[in-house]
């Protein structure tokens, strides 16, 4: 072989791996230059606004600030003087919360003692009343049982004239 066909050898295995290469889909086993990506062509294309509103969460509560002075250190714990002024404002200041916690619940509780005692004394009331209500039944059913258990239809018509009696007593 002569250089002359090694080079033109050369050239058509340089030819031929040009067109492997577009059509090779594995983009790491390529070799040369590397084609650009699909987000650097996108990004290249015409840019799209798109307007989209971002809710923020709120970071300035207490609850998300770190605060370096709340943290109870062993130290604080351990020292041999005995537990810092931080560690004793830290725990005032949780007592604080919980005895304003529990203010609130007995508050809360005490409402609900008061709407229960007002409720209690509406339905004592209705209990009076029902039963009175019941003693007046029982009376008048005693007392019908006692004269007669039906009615006649005399005894409606002798009623009626004693009433119309009654009435023209009192016209004159």
């Amino acid at each position: 072989m002569s250089t002359q066909e090694q080079q033109e050898m050369s050239r058509v295995t340089r030819k031929s791996l040009k067109t492997l290469q577009h059509t090779a889909s594995d983009r790491e086993n390529l070799v040369g230059r590397p084609s650009k990506s699909l987000k650097h062509q996108l990004s290249q294309e015409s840019p799209v606004s798109v307007d989209v509103e971002v809710k923020r969460k709120n970071l300035s509560t207490k609850e998300t600030q770190a605060n370096l002075d709340t943290t109870i250190t062993v130290d604080d714990l351990t020292n041999p003087e005995g537990p810092s002024e931080k560690y004793w404002q830290l725990l005032a200041e949780k007592r604080q919360v919980a005895l304003q916690e529990a203010l609130d619940e007995n508050e809360k509780l005490r409402k609900i003692i008061e709407d229960l005692k007002e409720e209690n004394a509406v339905f004592k009331q209705m209990l009076e009343e029902a039963n009175s209500f019941v003693e007046v039944i029982k009376e008048e059913l005693a007392n019908t049982s006692n004269n007669d258990t039906g009615i006649d239809v005399n005894d409606v018509s002798t009623a009626d004239e004693t009433t119309d009696d009654v009435d023209t007593k009192t016209d004159n």
